[in-house]
């Protein structure tokens, strides 16, 4: 990736409106940026394709697009990144094109490069990994998940053993960490830390059983809602002396934002959804502040036997509200059939056994309400159609809330 682009201009910028820049980055623009940062002045590389991958909206915060990229000369494809965000002042600048026409700053990387996150070339590097597990017949490496400048997956496979590798800002490594420890005696555990090997690097061990969304799909027993409700009330008390995070529902101003920009022809009705929710929520008494895992979803509760064995992906667990997360995996219970209906048949079954269970225990119209909200932070990003079915199933969760005994 060449750094030499040079800024047009060091006066004050215009701020660019996002909704503008998630169309010149999705649009045919992306092929001007993405080549500009890769050959700078030089012609365009014969063949130059670019692809949209991935795109990651965080309104007011800016707009990050992932791109595979190839051309004809290229042994394989690669995937670049092009991001408005502003950068922290933490970041690398090193591997960084920097395009500036006065209007806008796009910061281009290839995926590796990651400014924020250092330890990304190492972690999807195989030779490294083997290093640090120690592996002398190789590692097989696989990126399961990628947000530019937040974080990374990678599942590492030996022929004897799987770990996973999160890649975070090397400021947050001790948060993750610590999280991590507070529920390692829980009866419901977190994944052991096994190795810190470089700065924003922690390796973790396998979580006992399979993901809530992987039992659906094949079928098996499911824990019940007084199970999950048991796990999240058994949660150590120690979590409620962790910092805490906002909440889906929190935050929902935020994500109504961001599902305006992904389907503008619906904008009316999400900010029509965003303030019904706000004003039903607003109505009702704040819930208390206990321990919460603060993302629980479908991939992150773990099953064995039809029971909770493991809770991954804790880096939200602090004090929260216990309705928030009973929302949030009521909201990714809720588009799972949309996802893949031949795999999820016995998951209506289960939500609508689930959302009875829970609502008694904690109110109807709190517990729908931000279902409701969860389900719009959960349309930005999704494919159109996914997109759609989800924001009608917002609209569905908040007219069933409405409707419902206070």
């Amino acid at each position: 990736m060449t750094s030499t682009v040079p800024a047009a201009s060091d006066a004050p910028r215009r701020v660019a409106d996002e909704d503008a820049d998630l169309a010149l980055l999705t649009g045919e623009g992306a092929v001007d940026v993405v080549g500009s940062a890769l050959v700078g002045d030089d012609p365009l590389p014969p063949g130059l394709r670019v692809v949209v991958a991935g795109v990651h909206h965080r309104p007011g915060a800016g707009v990050s697009v992932c791109y595979e990229v190839s051309h004809d000369g290229a042994p394989a494809p690669e995937v670049v990144v092009a991001s408005t965000a502003e950068p922290s002042r933490h970041d690398r600048t090193d591997r960084v094109a920097v395009l500036d026409d006065g209007v806008r700053r796009i910061r281009v990387w290839r995926r590796a490069d990651d400014p924020a996150l250092p330890g990304l070339r190492s972690v999807l590097d195989p030779a490294v990994v083997a290093r640090w597990l120690g592996a002398t017949d190789g590692v097989r490496v696989t990126l399961l998940s990628y947000r530019p400048t937040r974080r990374a997956v990678v599942v590492a496979r030996t022929a004897s053993a799987t770990v996973y590798v999160k890649v975070v800002r090397p400021r947050r490594a001790e948060e993750l960490v610590r999280r991590h420890q507070v529920l390692a005696e829980a009866p419901v555990p977190a994944p052991r830390v096994l190795d810190q090997p470089e700065p924003g690097v922690v390796v973790l061990a396998c979580a006992p059983g399979r993901s809530l969304a992987q039992t659906l799909a094949a079928g098996e027993p499911v824990p019940t809602a007084a199970a999950v409700l048991a796990m999240l009330r058994g949660l150590p008390d120690a979590v409620a002396t962790l910092p805490r995070r906002p909440s889906w529902v929190d935050r929902l101003d935020f994500h109504a934002a961001a599902a305006r920009s992904a389907l503008p022809a619906r904008a009316g009705e999400v900010a029509e959804v965003a303030e019904r929710v706000t004003a039903l929520l607003a109505a009702l008494p704040e819930p208390a502040l206990v321990p919460t895992h603060g993302d629980l979803n479908v991939a992150n509760l773990f099953v064995t036997d039809g029971r909770p064995s493991a809770l991954i992906d804790v880096d939200a667990l602090g004090p929260g509200h216990l309705e928030d997360d009973l929302a949030t995996v009521l909201a990714h219970l809720a588009v799972l059939p949309s996802l893949a209906p031949a795999q999820y048949t016995g998951v209506p079954a289960v939500l609508a056994d689930w959302l009875a269970v829970l609502a008694g225990a904690v109110g109807a119209r709190g517990l729908l309400a931000r279902t409701a909200a969860v389900l719009v932070s959960l349309v930005a990003g999704a494919a159109p159609a996914q997109a759609h079915a989800r924001l009608d199933l917002a609209v569905e969760m908040l007219r069933r809330a409405e409707g419902a005994a206070a």
